[in-house]
């Protein structure tokens, strides 16, 4: 029996703060529900890899902080490998997330992230059999360096490497050219309709895809619950469904999806196929409250890689 792929996650590791309230009151106060819990997208694709059968380690700063030994302790508590190994002065990341009739508003504090360098993302990549890049760092200066290195030595391992496009928003007017440039390096880019049609400049998610993939190699384009549709340079886009599921929390759910997709990948699956295990964890994602995967039974671990490193564990990098 062969051991399970270890999947390594570049990123952001936050504390995430929810907050949901029919309405604001500005200047006033509201009755509504908050809860805290670990967050991040990479932390969230570590997550959802480990719930999916993978090893993890993510690749983030954190701060030398209460938050930064809670979210060290729930990592643990999940079997997820977290480098490096040791906080940095300062705070640890933060993200507020504001769910007010209907609507999403994020306020982010990259924190101890902002911290993460080049040397980092080299040691952490030790034995990766797929890499997962976050857009965040790669569309702040600080670290961007340390983000594309992982995009490039993935790309050069030849292991199954996407980035993740991040936030559209952040992504207009040409801002997203590093998250483009990555994704060349990596070869696959993950977006949604929105983040498509920002960094291709053209709506429709197979027009948008298309055009991203004769740069980038391969675009996967999310669409919800239509699901998504896989562009390769020189083919025609190919849908892929989604499974019908009463949504709860979509939070996390992309990220759900990025973890089945490489480790689908990783396993020798075509880009389709393992798109289709990418909406099939992204489904139980969205049925599931937070950006984590539901606490583990009383006691119970997550797997964690031994250390040294699990044999046959993936590529060697430089």
């Amino acid at each position: 029996m062969s051991a399970p792929t270890l999947l390594v996650c570049v990123g952001d590791l936050m504390v995430d703060v929810g907050v949901e309230a029919p309405a604001l009151e500005r200047g006033g106060d509201v009755d509504g529900a908050i809860r805290l819990g670990p967050g991040g997208s990479a932390a969230n694709v570590a997550a959802w890899a480990v719930a999916a059968g993978g090893w993890a380690r993510l690749v983030a700063g954190r701060g030398d902080d209460l938050a930064g030994r809670l979210l060290a302790a729930a990592l643990e508590e999940r079997g997820i490998g977290l480098h490096p190994g040791d906080p940095v002065g300062g705070a640890s990341g933060a993200m507020l997330v504001v769910m007010e009739a209907g609507e999403r508003t994020f306020v982010a504090d990259p924190g101890a992230n902002l911290r993460l360098g080049e040397g980092d993302v080299a040691a952490g990549l030790e034995g990766a059999g797929a890499v997962f890049v976050s857009g965040y760092p790669l569309l702040r200066p600080p670290g961007r360096a340390a983000a594309m290195a992982a995009a490039g030595a993935a790309g050069r391992a030849g292991v199954p490497a996407v980035v993740d496009a991040a936030s559209w928003p952040l992504l207009t007017g040409g801002a997203g050219e590093p998250v483009l440039a990555a994704a060349a390096l990596a070869g696959t880019l993950l977006a949604n309709r929105d983040e498509a049609a920002a960094l291709a400049g053209r709506p429709g998610p197979a027009a948008a895809g298309s055009w991203l993939a004769e740069r980038v190699g391969t675009v996967v384009v999310k669409c919800g619950a239509a699901g998504v549709v896989v562009c390769a340079a020189g083919r025609s886009p190919a849908p892929v469904p989604a499974p019908a599921v009463t949504a709860v929390d979509v939070t996390g759910a992309g990220d759900a999806f990025a973890a089945a997709y490489l480790l689908a990948r990783a396993g020798g699956a075509d880009p389709p196929e393992a798109a289709g295990a990418g909406t099939r964890l992204a489904a139980r994602a969205v049925a599931t409250r937070g950006a984590w995967p539901d606490p583990l039974p009383s006691g119970g671990r997550g797997l964690s890689p031994p250390d040294p490193l699990p044999p046959g564990g993936g590529a060697e990098y430089p």
